[in-house]
């Protein structure tokens, strides 16, 4: 049984994992609760918004039934993704879910307590809500205390990368409770102070926030009068408004890459050829494609018996178009924005409240890794045998596209700086696939000098 360090934050319960399943050990205080909860019309009708869940009596090899607590089985999502990793269409989406959700709940007379973004993930590309001890009964003229909590992680990343036009991913990989309004203020351009909520939930917040005492940790604290639950709907009618017209505006080179590549339409093909045979021979389930862009190989995977498909990129608009794609976003397929040099940390409590992508991944049968050596082992300095090495760790099976410094790309590249990639060749790549597995095939796309090797790990 392995404790989940992240859920130490909820003393009511703690969730645990044995054999590919998901337990959570509640307190006998919340078992009235959880009776009326689990049965309740506002659960059973949002089956596919919130996790599903159920009552045991106990867990594989408990020796005594407890007093004093009960357990939960939750459903188990497969992959858990964080929100400093979400693109930020994304990330827009899941805000409004999070509003959604807190409106239906309201109806049937429960609200959600906080307004965590890691309570959600994403399931075949939907959002799902996993943690049920944020869930309580409504009183009339409660707060919304969740939120400072939401300002934080949802609407001030997300007007930070709108009106600023600043990546939000790295400021927000760097706190695990968000980006606080005192920042966002500071971050924001003049004419933010012409939007009526910018001004209302993010700059007179942050000037309320300094005049907070410092024993208060920096909340902004509600007013002592209650809030009609005919105002809470307001205002989260008023954000949901709001955070729905946000949009980014600028382009850039990656997020149109597949319509401006230097690839001939022959060349195209081959690859996509070679692709498709690769998984649907091989019966390839779950495949993480290393610079995805805007998903063509990902949905040419899914197209040919992939069952799941985890793209990762550095550029968020090539991201939000992976995830916006009208096939992938019916499929088993998520786009993270992820930067292969500087890699999601573990973060939180020592470390280990969130722990890094690579230890969250489930089993991959394979890597796609297209065009992209160059840009780590030339543009990054990363020794071509390291690169090599790390593909293995991922998974079994890689197909890898080798570029030659012959390439105009890596010419390119080179144009600037002195050459002093001596290892860089197809002979020194070819004998750090030999070093960790083996090569099964290799292909020259047609149209240039780059390569398709299909390996396999020793």
């Amino acid at each position: 049984m392995i404790l989940n360090q992240a859920s130490f934050r909820d003393p009511v319960g703690r969730v645990y994992e044995q054999n590919n399943r998901v337990f959570r050990k509640v307190n006998n205080s919340h078992r009235e609760f959880f009776n009326r909860f689990l049965s309740s019309a506002f659960f059973i009708q949002n089956r596919k918004k919130i996790v599903d869940t159920k009552f045991i009596d106990s867990i594989p090899g408990e020796k005594k039934k407890p007093t004093t607590t009960f357990w939960l089985e939750h459903e188990k999502i497969e992959l858990i993704t964080y929100p400093h990793e979400w693109g930020f269409e994304t990330l827009k989406r899941v805000a409004l879910f999070h509003l959604q959700l807190q409106k239906e709940a309201l109806a049937e007379g429960f609200v959600l307590k906080d307004a965590s973004p890691y309570n959600v993930q994403l399931k075949d590309g939907e959002p799902i809500f996993i943690d049920l001890l944020s869930f309580e009964d409504y009183r009339e003229g409660s707060f919304w205390y969740g939120y400072n909590q939401f300002c934080d992680n949802f609407l001030n990343p997300l007007l930070i990368r709108s009106f600023s036009g600043i990546e939000h991913n790295q400021f927000f990989r760097g706190s695990i409770d968000g980006i606080n309004s005192k920042i966002t203020s500071k971050l924001l351009p003049m004419r933010s102070w012409l939007s009526y909520n910018a001004v209302a939930h993010v700059h007179l917040k942050a000037w309320a926030e300094k005049k907070v005492d410092s024993t208060s940790s920096g909340l902004f604290l509600p007013p002592q009068s209650g809030v009609s639950s005919k105002n809470l709907i307001a205002l989260w009618e008023s954000l949901a408004r709001f955070i729905d017209k946000l949009k980014v505006r600028e382009k850039t080179f990656w997020g149109d890459y597949e319509n401006n590549t230097s690839y001939s339409v022959a060349s195209e093909n081959v690859k996509s050829q070679l692709i498709a045979r690769f998984i649907s021979k091989n019966g390839l389930q779950t495949v993480v494609d290393l610079g995805c862009n805007s998903g063509r190989y990902s949905r040419i995977s899914l197209k040919n018996g992939a069952k799941r498909v985890i793209g990762l990129d550095f550029d968020g608009v090539a991201v939000d178009k992976a995830n916006s794609d009208n096939f992938l976003r019916k499929q088993n397929f998520i786009a993270l924005q992820f930067d292969l040099m500087n890699p999601s940390p573990a973060i939180g409590w020592q470390n280990r409240e969130r722990v890094t992508l690579f230890d969250r991944l489930p089993q991959v049968d394979a890597v796609i890794c297209l065009a992209l050596i160059h840009h780590i082992c030339i543009a990054k300095n990363v020794p071509i045998t390291d690169f090599v090495k790390f593909l293995f760790t991922l998974s079994d099976n890689v197909l890898v596209e080798f570029v030659p410094k012959t390439d105009p790309m890596v010419k390119g590249l080179l144009s600037r700086r002195v050459d002093v990639f001596s290892d860089y060749s197809e002979e020194t790549f070819k004998e750090a696939v030999l070093k960790f597995g083996k090569i099964l095939a290799m292909h020259p796309i047609e149209g240039s000098e780059r390569k398709i090797y299909i390996c396999q790990s020793k």
